[in-house]
């Protein structure tokens, strides 16, 4: 259950991050100029991503090893 929901939440973190790659699109939260692509937003989401997909291969590890 929660690496269902890690992966999940991976996966709209990598959706923000393509999001914010795009340009002339507005960017909720991006300053000075929201219609620019901006890459530190990307390259943070990305990372986020990263994380929640190890975490949720993690925790399904450790859902599994208390079963049997």
């Amino acid at each position: 259950m929660l690496s269902t929901v890690a992966w999940s939440l991976a996966a709209l973190a990598l959706v923000l991050g393509v999001y914010y790659l795009i340009p002339n699109v507005y960017h909720a939260f991006a300053s000075p100029d929201p219609m620019q692509s901006h890459f530190k937003h990307a390259i943070a989401f990305f990372a986020v991503a990263v994380v929640l997909f190890v975490g949720g291969r993690f925790a399904r590890n450790s859902q599994g090893a208390g079963a049997g």
